[in-house]
């Protein structure tokens, strides 16, 4: 019994604290990391090999414009962004030999703490 009580007041202990440095937000326990709101892989379309290097990736919500980038750097294949901002994006890729990709009405919800990801895929076609 006494250990039960312990292993609980220890538990309650542990969360308290996790409650001062993530902060709670309508009864949930929310982190402070800061989350993407689009993940997208970019690849060749006949290939399927990553494509993101040399790519230029723009995502646009009204007046708000983000240039989504890799992460890491030297990743060749994901590109994030929109960090923390909910919305209704248009995302433009461009990329020297490779068509356009455009992808418009793309949501980004959020619930009571962070944005919730949109992964996409972008297969990118070449300039015949």
């Amino acid at each position: 019994m006494k250990r039960s009580v312990a292993y609980t007041l220890t538990l309650l202990g542990l969360l308290v604290a996790g409650c001062r440095e993530t902060g709670i937000n309508n009864g949930s326990i929310c982190t402070t990391e800061a989350r993407a709101g689009i993940q997208i892989n970019i690849r060749d379309a006949l290939t399927g090999q990553p494509a993101a290097n040399g790519a230029t990736v723009i995502a646009q919500h009204n007046t708000y414009i983000d240039t989504l980038r890799g992460f890491p750097l030297a990743d060749s294949l994901t590109v994030t962004g929109a960090y923390e901002r909910p919305g209704i994006y248009t995302i433009v890729i461009t990329k020297s030999g490779y068509i356009d990709w455009i992808r418009p009405d793309v949501v980004v919800n959020r619930d009571e703490c962070h944005v919730i990801t949109v992964q996409l895929e972008a297969r990118l076609e070449r300039v015949p």
